[in-house]
Formats: structure tokens, C-alpha cells, sequence
């Protein structure tokens, strides 16, 4: 075009001067119109011009990767775009505390490890937790001592040497002191020590007052409030453990969002660390109440995340699809990945057919309208059947851009 324009100009230039000395100055202005009609005429026909074409060989488009797609009628249903914030899934996040007091003999576990269920975080020097063992060992002694009694009573008894009262005496011990092991044995419990635990107890065991501050599951360690030597309570907790296979994000609806939003929704998840990818989850929960300040019902979603990728704290953008409309009505639409922003338009790259050897793509401004979670509906700037490119846009956009800086045609 740039070795066009003087030629146009000297034309109209000519033309306005012969009008002016003919007398027809009033016509003036149509050859301004007919050059605007004709341009109007080229857009309708997406005619392209030199300056929005780039050409590359065969080889060239190979090595970029270029790939297309076909615009295309079909249905796209309405969705609902907002934002949330991803979360940790609550079924899955423990705090994990003591069940007893001691002091912190050693930090098993750092920030960020990955745990397994029963691994243990840290083991804590407990006062209360020899004192609870050395109880349960005097009562299953004990145990022990009157059980024998008590079938030597019932010997002697069988045999009349004792009386009915001395056997009765012997039975009730040997009844209260199966029910003292039997507490000492749940106090152990509590404390979380499992039967095969409680099952070893030795009377001289160098670690009796040690605790094993377990993990409750498969997780990693998200926060972790502890360092040797501390004394604990059970009041503090001192790990956090989460299991991010499984994640929450968590959605402000408005009240006119609504009726487009119902439990079992399609939700379709984006976030800025992983451009061009889409998480898919399912609306699991609606609250029932509109919080009056913002005039907003809380909404969540439920995601798969078994890469972790997803990071509590994100900031994500949200779509929802409508169910109020099951038969959406046909629209030509297009891969997301096929639009690009550039010098402030949304444009795509159009493959154009013919150019000999060499593939040509035309540099297209187009007009969008609704969008799905991988679709985007266009309103203007192309035709069905029309491909426009997938893979490899970035570098016709580069090679689009080189052409307007350098005054060049094609690459």
C-alpha cells in the first residue's frame, strides 16, 4: 500500500483540479466516497491487504509448529464469568496438635514435606506421658497379683478351707483391678498410643515419656509453628497438614447471577501462572443466605488437583455455564488460542489459500462476543469454513509486526 498512495493521491489531486476548472465543483467529494465504498467493499469481503499478509516457506511453518483450525457454527451456551480465590479443601486440612504437654526433643518433619498418614512429625519429651505408661504397668501388675489370688481363693474355697466371704472378697479384686487396667489402658489411648503400643510397654524402656506426634493422612506440611526444645500444650497446634489433590475455589455471586448457577454446575478455572490451561471442577455448594453488605451468596467449586499446581491464595477467573439454556442457539466460533491482542485489536491469523510454494496468513481484526472455557464466539471478521491458526501464532504476530517497522511485505 505504502507505493500505492502517492499514485491515489496524485489522481484524486487531478481529479478535484479538473472539476474545479469544468465548473463541478459541488462533485467534489465522490471520489472520496468511492474509495470509501470500495474499502468497505473489501473488508466485507476480507480482501487482504499486502501490509497484513505474511508468507513462509513450507520449512519456516513446519519449524514454528503452525497449526489451524476451522471457524465453525455450533452451539455455545452462555457462561457466567467472575472470579475466586483457590482454597484449601477443609476435608483435607488438619492442625495438628499435641495431645499432651512436653517439650519438643526432636522436629521430625520441615515446611513442605510430603507426609504419609501415621509418619511422625515430631516427638515430644512428656512428663505426663511416663507417668500415664508407669500407672498402666502398676495396673496390669497388679492385675496379675490379685488374679492369682483370686483362683487360689477359689481353690481353697472349693476345697472348704476358706469361707464364702474371703472368695467373694477375692473375686470383687480381681474385678477392680481389671477394671484399673482397663483405664489406664484408654488414658494411653487418648494420648494415642494403639494397642500393639500399649501391647510392648516394658517396664525398662529408656523412652517411656517420648511422644510421637503423628500426621492423620497422606498430605504435605503447610505450615509448621515449632523448634526443638519448645514446651508445648495441647492448646497450640504445630503442624498444618493438607492434602492439595483435591482443592476448593471459592466463588462471590451476585444476586442476579443466580438463577444461572445451580449445585452440579460445570465451572471451568483459569489462573495467571498457567496461561491458556483450564482447570475443570463442579459447583458443590451454594450458601443459603445473601450477605447483606455486598449483596453476594458465597458459591464453591471442587478441583481435582492431583499435580499441585493449584496453590491456596490464587486468584482465579471463573466460568460457569448456564444450565437455563440446554439448547444453545448457533454461533460461529473459533479456539481461544487462535486470538491474539496486538497493537490494542484482537485479531486472529487467517491461512489463506493459493501463494504457490509459500503458506500465507493474513493478519485479521475480529469483533468477540460470548465465550465458553475453550471456545470464543465471533461476532464480525470472519466467514464459516474460514481456518484461522492455533499453534504458532506468536511468531506470525512477530513476523506481522517486523513488516510494519521495517516497510517489508512478506517473511
Amino acid at each position: 500500500m505504502s507505493h500505492e498512495m502517492p499514485r491515489r493521491n496524485r489522481a484524486v489531486v487531478s481529479l478535484l483540479l479538473a472539476a474545479a476548472v469544468a465548473g463541478y465543483g459541488c462533485q467534489r467529494d465522490e471520489p472520496a466516497h468511492a474509495e470509501n465504498a470500495e474499502e468497505a467493499h473489501r473488508e466485507e469481503k476480507h480482501d487482504a491487504h499486502d501490509e497484513d499478509v505474511v508468507e513462509l516457506s513450507p520449512e519456516a511453518v513446519a519449524r514454528a509448529g503452525i497449526a489451524t483450525a476451522s471457524a465453525e457454527l455450533r452451539p455455545l451456551p452462555s457462561s457466567l464469568a467472575t472470579s475466586g480465590r483457590v482454597g484449601y479443601d477443609e476435608r483435607r486440612l488438619a492442625h495438628v496438635s499435641p495431645r499432651l504437654s512436653g517439650r519438643i526433643q526432636r522436629v521430625a518433619a520441615e515446611l513442605g514435606d510430603a507426609v504419609a498418614a501415621g509418619q511422625i512429625l515430631a516427638w515430644i519429651d512428656s512428663i505426663e506421658l511416663g507417668q500415664a505408661k508407669a500407672a498402666y504397668l502398676r495396673a496390669r501388675a497388679r492385675l496379675e497379683v490379685v488374679r492369682r489370688r483370686h483362683e487360689r481363693v477359689q481353690e481353697l474355697y472349693a476345697a472348704q478351707i476358706y469361707a464364702e466371704n474371703e472368695a467373694l472378697e477375692a473375686e470383687a479384686a480381681a474385678r477392680e483391678a481389671a477394671a484399673d487396667l482397663v483405664a489406664a489402658e484408654e488414658s494411653l489411648h487418648l494420648f494415642g498410643l494403639g494397642h500393639e503400643d500399649v501391647a510392648g510397654l516394658s517396664y525398662d524402656d529408656p523412652k517411656a515419656s517420648l511422644y510421637a506426634l503423628r500426621a492423620p493422612f497422606d498430605g504435605k506440611v503447610v505450615a509448621k509453628e515449632v523448634a526443638l526444645g519448645e514446651l508445648v500444650t495441647p492448646e497450640r497446634t504445630l503442624f498444618t497438614v493438607a492434602d492439595l489433590s483435591h482443592v476448593w475455589v471459592w466463588i462471590d455471586l451476585y444476586e442476579q447471577s443466580l438463577r444461572h448457577v445451580e449445585k452440579g454446575a460445570q465451572a471451568h478455572i483459569s489462573v495467571d501462572a498457567f496461561p491458556g490451561e483450564v482447570f475443570q471442577g463442579r459447583v458443590s455448594y451454594l450458601a443459603d443466605e445473601v450477605a447483606p453488605e455486598s449483596r453476594t451468596l458465597r458459591a464453591r467449586a471442587d478441583l481435582e488437583n492431583p499435580d499441585g499446581r493449584l496453590r491456596p491464595g490464587m486468584f482465579a477467573r471463573v466460568e460457569l455455564s448456564d444450565p437455563a439454556e440446554e439448547d444453545a442457539p448457533p454461533a460461529l466460533v473459533i479456539p481461544r488460542e487462535a486470538v491474539q491482542g496486538q497493537d490494542g485489536e484482537t485479531v486472529v491469523f487467517v491461512a489463506l489459500p493459493g501463494g504457490g510454494d509459500a503458506r500465507r496468513f493474513e493478519r485479521r481484526p475480529v469483533r468477540l462476543g460470548r465465550r465458553s472455557a475453550d471456545l470464543l464466539e465471533v461476532l464480525a471478521g470472519l466467514d464459516p469454513g474460514e481456518k484461522v491458526v492455533t499453534e504458532g501464532a506468536f511468531l506470525l504476530k512477530s513476523a506481522a509486526s517486523e513488516d510494519e517497522l521495517g516497510g517489508g511485505h512478506h517473511h
